[in-house]
């Protein structure tokens, strides 16, 4: 196989990867904090309203994620290469991500986002974020792992 091939799959994914990475740290260490100020009313709106839009268009951008990380394990050599064991860690990160993000993140994303759009503050506003709040540490590290594996592998396939 070319290395023209992996080395485009790997680009794609740390591309990909890095547009879910920045996101969730961003949450992780910047709004996290600042959405602890704001009054309930308005964390349901904003976040109800960011939901909304990322919500739509970030399984797209993960989806990516995911298949070029995958196709790069492959292309990469499987199990016999360096790059290939590393394509299947940055792999590991990404699902991991995903798992917290649909077991937890998604279901309070989609109470806050139906609260935006009716215009209300639901009694649990503090609570559902504290929910969300619970595993972005991890998603933020998952995704660290990953971009740290993918750079691993760009780094190491044949030019």
């Amino acid at each position: 196989m070319s290395p023209l091939w992996p080395q485009g799959l790997v680009a794609l994914a740390l591309l990909s990867s890095g547009v879910v990475y920045g996101v969730d740290v961003f949450f992780a260490l910047i709004a996290r904090p600042a959405l602890r100020r704001a009054d309930a009313a308005s964390l349901t709106q904003v976040l109800g309203q960011l939901h909304a839009v990322a919500d739509a268009r970030m399984p797209i951008i993960g989806g990516t994620a995911l298949l070029s990380t995958g196709g790069l394990f492959f292309a990469a050599g499987g199990w016999a290469t360096q790059p290939g064991c590393l394509a299947l860690l940055a792999l590991l990160g990404l699902l991991t991500q995903l798992a917290a993000y649909v077991l937890v993140a998604q279901p309070v994303n989609k109470r806050q986002t139906a609260a935006a759009r009716q215009g209300y503050t639901p009694p649990d506003a503090r609570a559902l974020q504290t929910r969300w709040d619970s595993v972005i540490g991890l998603r933020a590290c998952a995704l660290t792992l990953a971009m740290v594996a993918l750079i691993g592998a760009a780094l190491h396939l044949p030019h």
